[in-house]
């Protein structure tokens, strides 16, 4: 199994994105992707080789075998090396050429929704080694304010310049904040899956009509360990605290998935560490967060493990062994005790069911085929069912999206909080 101390334990400082070159970045993607694949396979070959030329010699047929099984090797080992070889040299061909254009002769392939969801899903599944590679595709973390692609860009740095892309809305209360955060593999484009039964709007959009807060959006890299993305998010909500145009009153959390394990880590990180930002959040909701691990996520370690211990199966085991240190989060969750629910806040969960009723016998155990529903409860005492709904169903629902303006209309959380936790005292201690 791959050491966890060689797997990055933070996020590096990233190149400032006018030096970013994505097309670089896929090309050595692409290449390292065919390095990993042809590895595997190349294994497969020599152990059924191995096999065929291993019950030869038992029938005694070594000697006559043995020139074939050395030209064999040698040719198979020659085009596996070969087809790295070229993968290599034509992705570092690409990224020269990449390179050298002008920054105008070609647009970011996160430019456009297609190109953000398929560069997440490659973060996902190995962000944490492209971090390490200094990869150009690597996604840095990020915050919009809309995923519609007429208002759709990343908040600005510099002060003047984010007052005046925020004041594009002047319906909408700047005191208010509501953060929505993805899940594995996932961007800020996911919250518009499944469109047409919202009118393309997404929950960011629909709470802000409804409410009159001004929505944020996280774009993050879901391949890197939970906790350093969670340290990530809490000194960016910071700097952003510093840099907004007006006193923040309230802040709230939604995420789905991953999303709210990392929003449950950020707060830990703001209240172990001072940050301002977390003393203004009210409600925290989570939508499919496997507060006590994935079982999928579990399983996929167990058959690492299995295949890795068989010689013929031991470089798929190791392929296995190559996905992301976020991927690996998601098999114990998060630790109750370590990382509790934020104690000012008032906590709710949505959690999807494939069954017709949270009550069948099998609702918990098919959960929304990724999170189990008492994992996706955890310790929070407000879960609210979503049936007959998979995992994605809950990123843009309209049962979902009610239970959001129930939940994130309450103005006055103490008289809110003292109803929903008269019959259960507990709400917000950790299990």
């Amino acid at each position: 199994m791959t050491d966890e101390h060689t797997r990055p334990s933070r996020t590096p400082e990233r190149t400032p994105s006018r030096d970013r070159n994505e097309v670089r970045g896929a090309a050595g993607v692409a290449s390292e992707a065919i390095d990993i694949v042809s590895r595997p396979v190349q294994g497969t070959h020599e152990a059924v080789a191995g096999t065929v030329f291993g019950a030869l010699r038992r029938v005694g047929l070594g000697p006559a075998s043995r020139p074939v099984q050395v030209m064999h090797d040698g040719i198979s080992s020659g085009v596996y090396a070969a087809v790295r070889g070229i993968s290599h040299l034509a992705g570092r061909g690409i990224g020269v050429a990449a390179g050298l254009a002008r920054p105008g002769e070609w647009r970011p392939i996160t430019g456009n929704p297609t190109g953000a969801v398929i560069t997440g899903a490659v973060n996902g599944l190995v962000g944490d080694h492209m971090v390490a590679l200094d990869n150009d595709l690597a996604v840095p973390m990020t915050l919009y304010t809309s995923t519609l692609e007429d208002e759709h860009d990343a908040l600005p740095a510099d002060p003047e310049e984010l007052r005046a892309a925020v004041a594009d809305h002047p319906e909408r209360d700047l005191g208010r904040l509501v953060l929505f955060v993805h899940g594995l593999g996932e961007t800020e484009h996911a919250w518009r899956l499944y469109g047409e039964a919202s009118a393309g709007e997404g929950y960011a959009e629909r709470v802000a009509s409804a409410t009159g807060a001004t929505p944020l959006l996280l774009r993050y890299n879901s391949g890197l360990r939970i906790a350093d993305n969670g340290a990530a998010l809490s000194l960016l909500l910071t700097d952003l605290w510093h840099r907004w145009p007006a006193e923040v009153r309230r802040l709230d959390l939604v995420g789905h998935s991953m999303g709210g394990l990392l929003l449950r880590h950020a707060c830990h990180h703001a209240v172990e560490t001072g940050q301002p930002w977390v003393a203004t959040v009210r409600r925290m909701v989570y939508l499919g967060s496997p507060h006590r691990g994935a079982p999928l996520a579990h399983r996929v370690d167990q058959l690492a493990s299995g295949l890795s211990r068989w010689p013929r199966s031991a470089t798929w085991g190791q392929f296995l062994d190559r996905r992301s240190a976020g991927i690996r989060d998601l098999v114990a969750g998060v630790s109750d005790a370590e990382v509790p629910l934020l104690a000012h806040a008032s906590h709710h969960a949505v959690a999807a069911c494939v069954t017709s009723s949270e009550y069948h016998p099998l609702a918990n155990a098919l959960g929304d085929l990724l999170v189990p529903v008492d994992s996706a409860g955890g310790a929070i005492a407000d879960v609210q069912p979503l049936t007959s709904s998979h995992h994605f169903h809950l990123l843009n629902d309209p049962d979902v999206h009610d239970h959001l303006l129930r939940w994130l209309t309450a103005e006055d959380l103490a008289d809110d909080t003292a109803d929903d936790t008269a019959d259960d005292p507990g709400e917000d201690e950790p299990a």
